[in-house]
């Protein structure tokens, strides 16, 4: 992918904007993006109304025309072929709007009065749903999508459902913060109803801890989305580049020009590009591997046994997009194999959320930032895990309630307090360890985990 391109992404993953709950921040944010990135002067998107079977503007942002839309309805009614083509839900890209089958009945309403000459419109899904697209329309001569302005584009349209997701975490957050407030009070006006009452607010707490694990995921894939696109982006390019000396070499033959001289460059080009395109693709390869693994097993919490440095390993390579935004350096020490028969998903969301929490909290500005895991066998069944990063550190207060849940000095900004919280019941109560923390202003922070190496 281009670095114009990579450096967008990588400046809207970065921003807390996305996370915040905002919409309106978000969706400003990624359609300003959008519209740099790709050279247009038009961008909206557009969420589902499944009520009239349609879709409704959330945010148009016209440069040509200086102008900002909202608030219009397209129905399947009056654009049937349109809609048809989103109901495959794919990518619509049209080089040629005013002739491409999905788009060309737009023609005469939409396309000739305002200049649109070439559209690509991108999903938006959430929760495995479609339920909107970002649409990105060009003004002048016939625009040709490349396949960078695609990726880039679709990476941003996903980024709009994380925005949702945020936006309902936080929702959620403030529904159950309303709830604690006021229950002192409906225990002492409504004891009778107080079991359903907490029936409800641990049914709101379970949904929320839900949220937290699929935003902590969804964070991961847009990470390891956009760190894939590099090797593929040199790989893509390196099986260009063979191509076209192969066009050159099947010329010469033809012409009767070829040379010994010229075979023999040409072999070496070629074993150069194929080279650079197995090694792109193998570590693309990697990522993807790394980042499966992980995922299915924070969502499949069995007995396994493992070899703890590892899996360790495996973890944070699928974390590397998160280290990488905050320019973290990760070391671990892992002096002697230890095997453990326990639950690597567990240990895998500990690790997610710790890493999550240092790039949040504990970095603040790009510098020397370091984590280092640290393991120590304490004796024949037990291992102690040290995580430490040289942050900004933590004052008493904080570390005293760093584990209560919902507690956060992000509040705003994407925070939900849930993180640690729930890392501390997975290591004492999945795991059967202990896990603690040290840290002081200025001087980093170190989580010490002991636990069993066989899990009964």
């Amino acid at each position: 992918m281009l670095a114009t391109l990579e450096n967008l992404l990588l400046e809207v993953s970065k921003s807390d904007r996305i996370d915040m709950g905002d919409m309106r921040e978000a969706e400003e944010m990624i359609l300003q993006s959008l519209l740099k990135g790709l050279n247009i002067k038009r961008a909206g998107i557009w969420m589902r109304d499944d009520a009239l079977d349609g879709i409704r503007c959330s945010l148009l942002i016209d440069l040509h025309h200086q102008s900002r839309l909202e608030d219009i309805l397209l129905t399947r009614q009056q654009y049937p072929d349109y809609f048809a083509a989103l109901d495959e839900e794919r990518r619509i890209s049209a080089d040629n709007a005013l002739s491409h089958p999905a788009t060309k009945e737009f023609a005469e309403s939409y396309l000739k009065p305002l200049g649109i000459t070439s559209m690509l419109d991108l999903p938006i899904r959430h929760r495995g749903r479609v339920v909107g697209i970002v649409c990105c329309e060009h003004i002048g001569a016939a625009k040709v999508w490349t396949a960078d302005e695609k990726t880039f584009a679709g990476v941003l349209a996903d980024m709009v459902g994380r925005a949702i997701s945020a936006k309902e975490r936080n929702e959620y957050a403030r529904q159950l913060e309303v709830s604690n407030e006021s229950l002192e009070a409906l225990v002492q006006k409504r004891t009778a109803s107080l079991e359903q009452t907490l029936d409800s607010l641990k049914m709101a707490q379970q949904q929320l801890v839900e949220n937290e694990k699929m935003a902590s995921l969804g964070s991961l894939v847009a990470g390891v989305a956009h760190e894939v696109n590099t090797p593929l982006g040199i790989a893509v390019t390196a099986a260009s580049h063979c191509q076209l000396v192969l066009g050159e070499l099947k010329a010469a033959v033809q012409d009767n020009q070829l040379t010994r001289s010229l075979l023999n460059s040409t072999l070496e080009n070629m074993d150069d590009s194929l080279n650079l395109i197995n090694h792109n693709l193998a570590r693309a390869a990697e990522l993807v591997q790394n980042f499966k693994k992980t995922a299915v097993d924070q969502h499949n919490l069995a007995l396994t046994e493992f070899e703890l440095g590892d899996y360790i390993q495996v973890v944070m390579s699928s974390l590397l997009p998160i280290l990488k935004s905050k320019k973290i350096h990760f070391e671990l020490l892992n002096p002697v194999a230890i095997s453990m028969y326990s639950y690597p998903g567990a240990l895998a969301q500990i690790l997610t959320n710790l890493v999550n929490n240092a790039a949040h909290h504990a970095f603040e500005q790009d510098a020397d930032n370091q984590i280092c895991i640290q393991l120590k066998p304490n004796n024949s069944d037990k291992v102690e895990l040290l995580f430490r990063d040289n942050g900004s550190g933590m004052p008493a207060e904080i570390k005293r309630r760093i584990f209560e849940p919902f507690y956060t000095t992000k509040r705003g900004q994407g925070g939900s307090g849930l993180g640690l919280s729930i890392s501390y019941n997975l290591a004492t109560a999945k795991l059967k360890g202990k896990m603690s923390v040290e840290s002081s202003p200025g001087q980093g922070t170190e989580f010490r985990l002991v636990l069993p190496r066989k899990v009964s």
